[in-house]
């Protein structure tokens, strides 16, 4: 399931779980479902998720690969 990729871009952009779930406007508890795989977020979820992490929902679900890391963007912005 896609509980760790969400659990993963949390963790990787320093938020909480308190932290996020208020950004996106649900509960703590039901983030951390979504992170165990206890329960799947809805598109309305999913979407706010993505925007806020600026991955498209493809990837939270697993569908695609990771974005770029923020280094890998600036290189390829220092060549053009």
């Amino acid at each position: 399931m896609y509980g760790h990729r969400i659990a993963e871009l949390r963790e990787n952009n320093g938020w909480t779980q308190e932290e996020l779930s208020e950004a996106i406007g649900i509960s703590r508890a039901s983030l951390s479902h979504y992170e165990k795989n206890r329960r799947k977020p809805n598109l309305e979820t999913l979407t706010r998720l993505a925007d806020k992490f600026h991955v498209s929902i493809d990837y939270i679900i697993g569908r695609r690969n990771p974005p770029q890391s923020k280094s890998v963007k600036k290189a390829l912005e220092l060549k053009d």
